[in-house]
């Protein structure tokens, strides 16, 4: 149940420890390619890195016996008290909350919660690309929906939304623009990071790493523009025109983007030396830290005469009030104490009486044939109740089974000599 707790904090954790280097070495850099592959590469060594348990790589090593067989242990806490008013018998059991069930719940319900969320916005996008939609074509393997709404352009998988005014004023430098987002296939790195960001939704990282991603993802848009023969000038300025305008999707791969101010940036920087590449190795030692930190570790088997594999079982806590009765001057019996004692000090208990077969009373008669002594069975302990002389006026109890227990079926009067062996 736990498991997937501890894989989500395994997989936020491999995700900081890869993404703030970036933040501060390749953040600014303009290799854009090189950054987008940076940061897909965090998000799928997020995923798979805490599933890894390679034990050859494990730091510490763990001394472990050989396993033959299983050891179940539970720990019990047992108390006995003697009661000399009363003959009650009580048992409690102490049971703490356990936390991890509310926080498997709540991580569990913030996973569901945030999956929904995102396949609502992606409902919607289908949806807004048809509704209201004045007309559409094909070009060069995209379908471009065109509205007359006042709605921001945007890009998904093979389809470009632009509302009409867009599409005549400035329609060949938007669509080139969304075009650059469809060829280099950047909805499935939205897919990707909405993975993530469902299995560590409470984690602020990644929803950081996210907007990098965006980011990113328009400064390659941009660099196809430019690329494609634009006028850098021309595009700054209906950038920083159509940034004051329209509503758009924040789950699609949108035109009128945040930060322009980054972007036009972006544009006029000049290209990365190429020695500044040398900085993406970062990446390669975290990861095989990585690796081997969330391995299995290392066991040398311990060949010991006898080989024994402890499981702990749930940790309970019993505690169990006995009462045993108060007899003056007597002696109380277990079941197995009085067996023996009757056995050792009463004619033909062997005889007629084995082992599982006492009743809840015994009248018994001692080897001289002198005394009858009878024994009651109170909470659980032989009590001796009387001991009175054995006459012709005593009597000889028989038993039958029922059910496997002994049961009274006939009494009659007896004489000494009948019981003595």
């Amino acid at each position: 149940m736990n498991d997937i707790f501890i894989y989500s904090v395994k997989s936020s954790l491999v995700l900081t420890m890869l993404y703030l280097p970036y933040m501060l070495i390749l953040r600014k850099e303009s290799f854009f390619r090189m950054n987008r592959i940076i940061l897909l590469s965090i998000l799928f060594f997020s995923l798979v890195l805490p599933a890894c348990n390679f034990s050859a790589l494990a730091i510490v090593n763990e001394h472990v016996a050989e396993a033959t067989k299983q050891v179940y242990v539970r720990f019990d806490t047992v108390k006995v008290v003697s009661n000399s008013s009363a003959l009650t018998t009580s048992q409690s059991q102490l049971e703490s909350f356990n936390w991890s069930i509310l926080l498997y719940g709540i991580l569990i319900l913030g996973m569901v919660v945030t999956a929904l969320v995102r396949l609502l916005q992606m409902t919607r996008i289908h949806t807004m690309m048809r509704l209201g939609c004045l007309w559409s074509k094909k070009e060069e393997g995209c379908t471009i929906y065109c509205h007359s709404g006042d709605i921001s352009p945007f890009s998904w998988m093979k389809s470009i939304v632009i509302n009409e005014n867009d599409y005549h004023e400035n329609g060949h430098q938007i669509i080139l623009h969304e075009k650059g987002h469809i060829l280099c296939h950047h909805s499935f790195d939205i897919l990707l990071l909405t993975l993530v960001q469902t299995l560590q939704w409470w984690n602020p990282l990644v929803y950081i790493l996210g907007n990098s991603l965006r980011d990113v993802h328009e400064y390659e848009a941009d660099n196809y523009v430019l690329t494609a023969g634009v006028n850098t000038q021309e595009y700054q300025i209906l950038l920083i025109r159509k940034t004051l305008g329209t509503r758009t999707y924040a789950f699609a791969n949108s035109f009128n983007h945040r930060l322009v101010k980054n972007r036009i940036t972006m544009m006029m920087k000049k290209n990365t030396n190429k020695w500044a590449y040398g900085k993406t190795l970062y990446l390669i030692p975290l990861v095989a830290f990585a690796l081997c930190a969330f391995a299995s570790p290392k066991t040398e088997v311990n060949n010991a005469s006898q080989n024994v594999k402890v499981k702990q079982v749930k940790k309970t806590t019993i505690e169990t009030v006995e009462i045993i009765p108060q007899v003056k001057g007597d002696k109380v019996y277990t079941d197995a104490e009085f067996q023996a004692m009757m056995n050792k000090q009463y004619a033909e208990c062997k005889k007629h009486f084995g082992s599982n077969t006492l009743s809840n009373k015994m009248i018994l008669v001692d080897k001289s044939g002198k005394y009858s002594t009878t024994y009651e069975k109170k909470n659980g302990w032989w009590v001796k109740v009387s001991k009175e002389p054995f006459s012709s006026t005593s009597y000889s109890t028989h038993y039958k089974k029922v059910n496997g227990k002994l049961v009274e079926a006939s009494q009659k009067a007896v004489t000494p000599q009948l019981i003595k062996k």
